[in-house]
């Protein structure tokens, strides 16, 4: 499994990127294993025997031929064998004729019904394929969003998109659909040969020496090629929708420096690479139709050779012939598709790796609840608290003890590095202290009662998370059945009243890609009403006027100052001191230290 100190990006590493045939089915059906509950589990083994079943007809109409050969060129046959006298007789034919086309139209009905069940087999397969891809993509999506706040943003957002949106749907398509199909072919390959080598052993041998050192040696020629194109491809794709989207989410900076071309190509030449990959990966899966062509002509060629130097029995010969081309008319398909689903489980078995990568964080998000144990009243207190980053050679924060009474609006300031942001995603909980702790009314916030302590918080920052949606959307964000009430004492709170009212469309306005329509004011204080709608008694206020101008930092400010009035207690971290005017305390950082306490006037002063 990856680790992230080693492989920051996310990407497993392959001790083993060619294994063998043996090796490839154990990786494959040990996934199922893996990704495939019970019930799953249940519906692969009834769809297996479906597809065993569909491969036992199939086997059953190359079988049906045999007897129409025998009767076309030997129509004596219905009287002396015993079954087809007595159908015969039974049926009352009157001719052999009209017994021979019986017989013709009962194999095409067989060949109907065949292909009839054979569909509905693939139906199944389908469905039950798509019910397994989003199976999966949820444990994905699981597994990343259950990372501890480190982790996830030493990750890529491109690679975390390539783990949860590509790789389940790469795993169903390209390993499990061709898994089924192996399972189905090899079967019809296995019926085939033991009705061969039954009925004819020297066709059976005949088979086994021409056809299957040939179909070995194609796939051999071929796997590693396979392999190590589904390996660059699954390097090149996160690199190349990186940087699209860096692309796009610079677009103002782009223009500005006019660049489009600088970064168009960094973008193309990536994608140029994958898709040429792409269409090389194709050439290994059309070379076994053509070669297995010539592999069956050579068998006629040498059976040919047999009746005319080797044997004088020339019906016999002839008889040989239609068995090997009856056989070769349903095997060489299967061999085709046989070569090809390796192809494909080779080329892809980086999706099925990449899917192993955390598989203990696979639970549902969903899946804990709040413990019941905190209720904030009185005061929370940072105590001794001291945070040190993974294989950092010092602590960040040292020693840091703050007292906040309910209610009470705490400034922090600092230079940058100082440690202001790291406290705030301590409170948080995104990074867990080494020493000492955060107490709520006396209680400790541990990992048993994170999510109790997360829904008491609101968080405004800088860089506001947005959706392309209504104003409604935005600050209810993600609640199906919304409080009205709730949502309009949210956005009175938050002085929205006199934008919603000036909008046409009101509440439901759509805002555009992360809020375009927007002004920057206008999208803090849908951040400010989102927290209080979500009944938030604790508001965290990271730089979020900074990127304002003076004008919409007042009105932001008063917004902020307003909540003072419905009992919040608010943390701000700000650069620009009036910001933190109204502050009950403000605490200085620096070095991961508190350096002095300060109310406005004194910290101004100080500043002058």
């Amino acid at each position: 499994m990856n680790k992230e100190a080693g492989n920051p990006a996310g990407t497993p590493e392959h001790p083993d990127t060619t294994p063998g045939v043996k090796s490839v089915f154990s990786i494959v059906f040990g996934s199922f294993k893996m990704h495939l509950d019970a019930a799953q589990k249940r519906k692969a083994y009834i769809l297996i025997a479906l597809i065993f079943t569909s491969a036992v007809l199939d086997v059953f109409g190359i079988a049906s031929i045999l007897p129409l050969i025998k009767l076309a060129t030997e129509p004596s046959t219905i009287h002396s064998n015993a079954y087809l006298r007595y159908v015969y007789e039974a049926l009352n034919f009157e001719s052999d004729k009209s017994f021979l086309l019986f017989m013709i139209l009962s194999v095409l009905a067989f060949f109907i019904a065949k292909s009839i069940f054979g569909i509905s087999v693939n139906y199944l397969e389908t469905r039950f394929s798509a019910k397994l891809a989003y199976n999966i993509t949820r444990k994905q999506f699981n597994k990343y969003f259950n990372l501890d706040f480190h982790r996830f943003t030493a990750m890529k957002s491109s690679v975390i998109t390539h783990h949860i949106l590509n790789n389940p749907l790469s795993y169903v398509t390209w390993i499990v659909m061709p898994t089924i199909m192996l399972i189905s072919e090899f079967s019809i390959l296995l019926l085939i040969i033991g009705g061969i080598a039954w009925y004819d052993i020297t066709l059976f041998l005949f088979i086994a020496v021409i056809i299957g050192p040939a179909t070995w040696l194609i796939y051999a020629l071929l796997r590693s090629r396979v392999t190590a194109i589904g390996e660059e491809m699954n390097r090149l794709f996160p690199q190349s929708m990186g940087s699209l989207t860096q692309t796009i989410g610079g677009y103002v900076d782009i223009k500005l420096a006019h660049k489009e071309a600088h970064y168009r190509d960094v973008f193309l030449k990536t994608q140029k690479r994958y898709h040429q990959l792409n269409m090389a990966s194709h050439l290994p899966n059309l070379i076994p139709l053509r070669a297995n062509e010539l592999v069956a002509l050579l068998g006629v060629v040498l059976i040919f050779i047999y009746a005319i130097f080797l044997t004088d029995n020339s019906d016999e010969a002839i008889v040989m012939i239609s068995l090997f081309a009856a056989a070769a008319y349903r095997m060489m398909p299967s061999l085709n598709r046989i070569i090809s689903s390796m192809m494909y489980i080779r080329k892809n078995m980086t999706a099925l790796q990449n899917l192993s990568i955390y598989p203990e964080l696979a639970y549902d998000v969903t899946s804990r609840t709040a413990s019941g144990t905190i209720g904030f009243k009185e005061a929370i207190e940072i105590r001794d608290l001291s945070f040190r980053f993974p294989g950092a050679a010092q602590d960040m924060l040292k020693d840091i003890s703050i007292h906040i009474r309910k209610g009470e609006k705490i400034g922090i300031v600092g230079a940058s590095g100082s440690g202001k942001t790291t406290l705030m995603n301590i409170l948080l909980r995104f990074y867990t202290e080494q020493k000492g702790g955060i107490f709520v009314d006396g209680t400790a916030i541990t990992a048993d009662n994170t999510l109790e302590w997360r829904n008491m918080m609101g968080y405004v920052k800088q860089d506001i998370f947005l959706l392309d949606a209504s104003i409604r959307d935005n600050i209810v964000f993600g609640d199906d059945r919304p409080d009205e009430e709730r949502l309009r004492q949210a956005i009175r709170q938050a002085s929205l009243e006199d934008l919603i009212k000036a909008l046409p469309e009101g509440v439901d306005t759509m805002i555009g890609e992360r809020g375009s329509r927007l002004s920057g004011g206008q999208r803090q204080r849908i951040s400010i009403a989102r927290s209080l709608y979500r009944n938030a008694e604790v508001l965290i206020f990271d730089e979020a006027t900074s990127a304002l101008d003076n004008q919409t930092e007042q009105e932001v400010s008063e917004a902020i100052d307003s909540l003072s009035e419905v009992n919040k207690t608010i943390f701000i971290i700000a650069h620009r001191i009036t910001t933190l005017k109204n502050c009950d305390r403000i605490y200085e950082l620096s070095d991961g230290k508190v350096s002095g306490v300060y109310q406005y006037q004194e910290l101004l002063e100080k500043v002058i």
